[in-house]
């Protein structure tokens, strides 16, 4: 029977071989999947826990950026506001609007100008307030609006209005001096009130003394104009200055939220390049203990992985590094705001020169005036007679060593720090300048720009025009928008302006920080990291 049963083995042995081999080749197949299978399982795991650590850093490095630009905004607007004191020339023109209150002499000299004043008809004077002299803002006013004793709630430009109007003849001259500039007729009215004015002083004086002794016309009309020189350049200033500001507060901001996204996200960046070094370093190491027959201690000791120290010292940002780069805000602070400030002040006086506080404008007539301004400022002409589009580098960041030396050294860090070579340091800093001047730095830029307008139109749009559509910047019929005087929209861009910056929450940041274009710039520079693994 044993005899039967090998011959039966012998006689079928090849199929049996290729049974076995079958058999063998199916184990080892399924084996290599399974394991394969496991790898894949182990990978995907890894990645989506490795994406789920970059989107949790790239959620709370955004969260940063917000708290850090929020922080940055109160030493801003501190600069902006003070070095643009609207509020001081405002309080200026409105201290030479009030009335003197002096006592009046027994028997006035014949040089007074109160008894010129005070013998001015009262056909001038009702000829003054009706040509508009008093009401060059009054716009409110003619909107139904009565005239009651100024409120202190009430804005700077209808307290003056209310004064003119409110005063009897005694403050007709200083009425008709305050007209806008840009009126053609108002310079006239003010001439023919002072011919009126010497004339009838002259008069009196010959009446009331008896002889022709009466001061010299040349002397009242020069001191006449000069005062009327003094508040028109005034109102100018006025007018200017608000725009200007307010334009700058939308620039320097913008650029702010553009350069902070950029330098937290780089640092951001380090510091996750550093956790997944330190997890693969970590992991290395178990490897080691798992297949190495070696203890611990000579893993280290033959130099095939590198100590905590090493890795640190090649791979982590020091905090030295860390201050000097987030120091480079100073610059924007103190000395890049004046810079994009004298670009929009330029740009403001070549718009708005000629346009007369009187003029009624609708949204879309603003909206045009600032898309103008924005052009002038956002671009300049070559020698070759092209437009070339403004990047604002040199707002952003200092444009040489002795500059970005005092930065720092301004910023707190001690001289000999600030003068010592970093290579990690200039390493940011050009790479912070490259994302800035790159074409996705400078298209998010321009979307960036076109959103803080829209924000600022936004408020106009519901505070000075009592709309709450957005019907700027489209073809619309301007008949059927709602006017106002140009003289009654400077108090709205000048809250606008505080608000920017102090405002919490703040409008402009939040919309800034939530666009999409902003977040997709933000993103690219946090995940710029494939040199570091190489």
């Amino acid at each position: 029977m044993f005899y039967g049963l090998v011959n039966y083995f012998h006689e079928r042995r090849p199929r049996l071989r290729r049974m076995a081999g079958y058999l063998g080749g199916a184990y080892l197949l399924g084996s290599y999947v399974l394991e394969r299978f496991e790898d894949v399982r182990t990978q995907v795991t890894q990645d989506r826990l490795a994406k789920d650590n970059l989107r949790k850093r790239f959620e709370q490095n955004q969260q940063d950026i917000s708290y850090t630009i929020m922080a940055l905004l109160p030493t801003l607007g501190k600069h902006v506001l003070e070095g643009m004191d609207v509020e001081g020339v405002t309080a200026e023109l409105q201290s030479m609007s009030k009335p003197s209150r002096s006592p009046k002499p027994a028997s006035p000299p014949e040089t007074s100008l109160a008894s010129s004043v005070e013998l001015t008809s009262p056909v001038v004077a009702d000829e003054l307030s009706e040509n508009g002299s008093v009401s060059i803002i009054s716009s409110v006013h003619e909107n139904g609006t009565s005239l009651h004793t100024p409120d202190s709630s009430m804005s700077w430009v209808d307290q003056l209005s209310m004064q003119s109007s409110q005063e009897p003849g005694a403050i007709a001259a200083a009425a008709s001096m305050s007209e806008s500039p840009a009126d053609v007729e108002s310079s006239k009215l003010n001439g023919s009130l002072s011919e009126s004015m010497l004339s009838t002083s002259s008069t009196s004086s010959k009446l009331e003394n008896g002889h022709g002794n009466s001061p010299p016309e040349s002397i009242s009309s020069e001191i006449i104009s000069t005062i009327t020189r003094s508040k028109a350049e005034l109102w100018k200033e006025v007018k200017i200055l608000t725009f200007t500001r307010t334009l700058t507060a939308l620039y320097s901001i913008t650029l702010l939220s553009l350069f902070t996204h950029i330098q937290l996200s780089l640092l951001g960046r380090s510091k996750y390049i550093q956790s997944v070094k330190q997890m693969e370093r970590d992991e290395r190491i178990r490897e080691q203990l798992h297949y190495a027959s070696t203890d611990f201690s000579h893993l280290w000791s033959s130099g095939d992985l590198p100590s905590a120290d090493e890795l640190d010292e090649r791979e982590s940002l020091s905090e030295e590094t860390e201050h000097k780069f987030l120091t480079l805000s100073w610059w924007i602070l103190h000395v890049g705001w004046k810079d994009v400030g004298e670009r929009v002040r330029r740009g403001v006086e070549d718009v708005f020169e000629e346009v007369s506080l009187k003029s009624k404008l609708t949204i879309n007539d603003l909206f045009r005036l600032v898309s103008d301004v924005r052009r002038r400022i956002e671009y300049e002409v070559t020698f070759e007679g092209h437009e070339r589009r403004i990047n604002f580098v040199s707002a952003l960041l200092p444009p040489t060593t002795e500059t970005l030396q005092h930065v720092l050294t301004q910023g707190g860090i001690p001289p000999h720090i600030a003068g010592a070579p970093d290579l990690q340091f200039h390493a940011l800093l050009e790479e912070a300048r490259t994302h800035i001047l790159s074409a996705s730095g400078q298209r998010v830029l321009e979307v960036c720009l076109d959103e803080a307008t829209e924000t600022l139109f936004s408020a106009l749009q519901r505070q000075v025009f009592n709309s709450g559509a957005a019907r700027y910047g489209v073809d619309t019929d301007d008949v059927e928008q709602p006017r106002e005087r140009l003289a009654a929209m400077l108090p709205g861009l000048a809250r606008w302006c505080h608000r920017a910056f102090d405002a919490l929450p703040n409008e402009l940041v939040d919309g800034l920080g939530n666009l999409r274009d902003m977040e997709a710039f933000s993103a690219i520079v946090f995940s710029s990291y494939d040199d570091h693994f190489r």
